[in-house]
């Protein structure tokens, strides 16, 4: 039986000492010393024992073979760290839809998305939080509150949602989840149409044709004086590319669907 060892003391002032598994063994030079390199401090070495468990043989290791074996041990810590990255939740989920979630976060958060242009003081910029903050105000002070700004309210929840909603699928295996994508771009789409429903309603309407085509116009200037911005931009790329990645897998989830019934009746048949 071989184990690996290390020389602890070499032979010059009477017995070796060498260390294997925790356990100490002294050693003679003569008797089972079998390497030209003689012993010495540090020296790793493969150890024969007998059947009694006496040492019987020493013999040095190479560094080539030391390093052959570490290369080796290195390459398989770093297959088995592969393996280990690969079954996480992040590996899984992957880089490019982890970047598009934090861009769409960091537009909405803090990114100006859209502008309107006022007599004083000259332009109102909002992030997409804050517009959320104005449609949920539900009176003039809130509205006008300069020190912490309006509260999203159940908007701000819903937007929460919409941000989870393209890693629905990697925790819930219904086929539904696959959808989880859609949420950001449908969720601004929404909020979109309620803030035109907003300016529609603040800028009221009449009866008679004087006053609907005086309505009208200030809608339309109304509507010129707003502006989208780098915010907006981003957060619909980013809202695009997760509605595209959740139809795609929608549509492959489908297929495979509808090819399973055709492979049982084959089998069937």
């Amino acid at each position: 039986m071989t184990k690996r060892g290390k020389v602890l003391r070499d032979t010059t002032s009477g017995l070796g000492l060498l260390i294997m598994e925790g356990q100490q063994y002294r050693f003679s030079h003569e008797d089972v010393w079998k390497s030209e390199t003689p012993p010495k401090p540090g020296l790793v070495v493969d150890v024969e024992l007998d059947a009694r468990g006496n040492v019987r043989a020493i013999i040095v290791v190479p560094n080539s073979q030391l390093a052959k074996e570490q290369a080796e041990a290195a390459k398989a810590l770093g297959r088995l760290n592969e393996r280990n990255l690969a079954s996480s939740p992040l590996a899984r989920i992957g880089m490019p839809s982890l970047m598009a979630a934090g861009l769409l976060a960091a537009a909405w958060f803090f990114l100006t998305a859209a502008s309107i242009q006022v007599p004083f003081p000259g332009k109102l910029e909002f992030t997409f939080w804050q517009i959320l903050g104005l449609l949920n105000a539900a009176s003039v002070p809130e509205l006008l509150d300069r020190t912490s700004g309006p509260s999203a309210g159940v908007y701000g929840f819903v937007a929460g949602v919409a941000l989870l909603g393209p890693f629905i699928r990697h925790f819930w295996k219904d086929k539904l989840a696959l959808l989880g994508g859609l949420l950001p771009l449908a969720f601004m789409v929404i909020v979109g149409l309620a803030v035109r429903s907003n300016i529609l309603s603040a800028l009221g309407g009449g009866n008679s044709e004087a006053f609907a085509d005086a309505s009208k116009q200030a809608h339309a200037n109304a509507m010129k004086s707003v502006s989208l911005g780098l915010g907006a931009y981003l957060s619909i790329l980013a809202s695009v590319y997760f509605a595209f990645i959740s139809a795609k897998a929608f549509r492959v989830a489908q297929a495979s669907e509808g090819e399973r019934p055709e492979s049982t009746q084959r089998k069937t048949a």
